[in-house]
């Protein structure tokens, strides 16, 4: 196992790369909270189908993730778009928050109320930490 700085780039990079592998499942990912609640995220815009916690002999937990199959490559393969990094946040107001990919995708933001979707944010007039954009 290999100490990763950023783990919410490396499971959103672990996604893509199995999309493009034409893989349906994603096993052992490292269990925490947050990388739990972006997969919901991800899982309510579609961009996922199922997310399975394992929970080991040892007490250590794990994260299966099943992708859903891929119908058009062109469209199902997700694009990911990294905005924060572990060592420069990128802060944004709900003003600067427009569309992604003409509806098609999501920016995921962490704000004071959780993880949400940019468009909720707006809708809550709500500015914090914008991670990612996956479309």
């Amino acid at each position: 196992m290999t100490y990763v700085n950023a783990p919410i780039h490396d499971l959103l990079i672990r996604i893509k790369n199995a999309y493009m592998a034409r893989k349906t499942l994603i096993q052992w990912v490292v269990f925490s909270n947050f990388k739990i609640k972006i997969l919901e995220l991800l899982k309510q815009y579609w961009f996922i189908q199922e997310i399975k916690i394992i929970e080991k002999e040892n007490n250590k937990k794990y994260i299966d993730i099943v992708l859903k199959k891929i119908q058009n490559p062109i469209n199902d393969i997700p694009n990911i778009k990294f905005f924060s990094k572990p060592s420069r946040p990128r802060y944004i107001s709900y003003k600067e928050i427009n569309n992604v990919a003409w509806w098609k995708g999501i920016w995921i933001m962490s704000t004071n109320q959780g993880l949400m979707a940019a468009h909720v944010a707006k809708k809550k007039k709500i500015w914090w930490e914008l991670i990612a954009e996956i479309y």
